[in-house]
């Protein structure tokens, strides 16, 4: 039998780019990445395949690239994906227990319940992200209620549904590519597992992550994910903003974004100009750095309003101890903290890089970009799901099977859907 590290990739697809890690696993919260690359998108918008064959060809470039790198083949794949059209909802499904024994067929059944009123015939269950079991009305849950006694239990899931087009349009891409799915994330859950730190997740933290055609928010408490979202606006608007006011193309609104976008005013001297090319033959122009911040002000204060409309809505405003944690490339941008703070009115910062995940010195500052963040994350999260599948698996003989159905619905799920109401 071979001792060689198990191998693991996580592919997150992105509405600009694509980006791929293939890691060698030496424990559950240790990866060494061996192989990393990314390619630009084109076939996508705000989260949505609009190209089929321009996001097979990015998919295939990227793995490639990263194939070169660790020098291996890759055949399968976790992959994180956009939740553009996001549905979510907590559920829960209370069932009786028989024989007085907690098994897996109690625990299916409170999933079958807690889905059963909010599946809608034209999306997939994707994640059922389970929060814990309730037993006999006991106020604390149970994460691993397998061969304990009850009379009743009550299971609590996070749902996250998305369309059906949508799942099936990434799965051809994939499929295009040559990649089979292990499984398949909502982003968000990736990005968690990278940017937020578990006493975060315990003591209320929300996530935002600002991407270049969604914005993906997550809220933990207790650990347990109570709330998802994601708003249709990232960084593409911002410069789609740019191009359009300036009257520049959209490569250039970008490099103008990425050189000298910022969201804080006070840190722009009154009298500092940008040159602003023209497109073709037409002459270009200056304008202050001011009134580019502007424009970018603008949308920026749009997106985090609408979520802090969203956070106040729900409650979750008020249960944030560890405040905001900000990620995605389209978070770097000078400024953002502070105006987060503004709006938000608690503490904020940039998610930082896991420390679970690494790799050789040399590459090291390459990994930790923000565009790699997602996968990083995904390479923890499929750790984190494969351990507590293990758990749960060898607490009841013969329960593997039944088991998958809980923490994998997407794969039980995926001829059903269409017809549940």
């Amino acid at each position: 039998m071979s001792d060689a590290p198990e191998s693991i990739v996580a592919i997150d697809i992105g509405t600009n780019k694509i980006s791929v890690l293939i890691g060698r696993v030496l424990a559950a919260d240790r990866i060494e990445v061996v192989g990393m690359a990314y390619a630009p998108n084109k076939g996508m918008s705000k989260g949505v395949v609009k190209n089929l064959e321009k996001v097979i060809s990015a998919i295939k470039t990227a793995v490639a690239a990263a194939e070169d790198m660790a020098d291996c083949r890759v055949h399968t794949a976790w992959v994180a994906i956009p939740s553009p059209e996001l549905l979510s909802n907590n559920a829960s499904g209370r069932t009786p227990v028989m024989n007085g024994t907690i098994g897996t067929t109690e625990i299916v059944r409170t999933l079958e319940m807690a889905k059963s009123a909010h599946l809608r015939p034209e999306h997939y269950l994707i994640n059922a992200v389970p929060l814990g079991v309730e037993i006999d009305q006991q106020a604390d849950w149970v994460d691993y209620p397998i061969n304990m006694s009850a009379g009743q239990i009550v299971g609590h899931y996070h749902l996250m549904m998305v369309p059906i087009m949508a799942m099936q349009n990434l799965d051809k891409a994939l499929k295009g590519a040559g990649i089979g799915v292990e499984r398949m994330v909502v982003s968000s859950l990736a990005t968690s597992e990278a940017a937020l730190l578990k006493n975060e997740r315990e003591f209320g933290v929300c996530l935002i992550d600002i991407g270049a055609g969604t914005t993906n928010i997550a809220v933990y408490l207790e650990d347990r994910l109570i709330l998802s979202h994601t708003i249709q606006r990232g960084g593409e608007s911002v410069t789609r903003d740019i191009a359009s006011i300036l009257q520049t193309s959209m490569e250039q609104a970008e490099s103008l974004k990425l050189r000298h976008g910022c969201v804080d005013r006070t840190s722009i001297k009154a009298d500092q100009m940008i040159q602003i090319p023209g497109i073709g033959t037409a002459p270009g122009m200056m304008v202050s750095r001011m009134e580019l911040a502007d424009i970018i002000i603008a949308r920026y204060e749009e997106i985090l309003e609408q979520v802090r409309q969203l956070l106040a809505d729900s409650g979750a405003l008020n249960v944030l101890q560890h405040g905001i944690v900000l990620s995605g490339e389209a978070a770097q941008i000078e400024g953002i903290v502070a105006m987060a703070r503004r709006i938000f009115g608690v503490q904020v910062h940039l998610g930082n890089h896991p420390t679970g995940v690494d790799c050789a010195e040399e590459r090291r500052a390459q990994l930790r970009r923000p565009m790699y963040a997602t996968a990083s994350g995904l390479l923890l999260y499929s750790q984190s799901e494969l351990q507590r599948f293990n758990d749960s698996a060898t607490a009841e003989e013969g329960g593997k099977e039944v088991l998958d159905v809980v923490l994998s619905p997407w794969r039980w799920l995926i001829n059903k859907l269409k017809n549940l109401v």
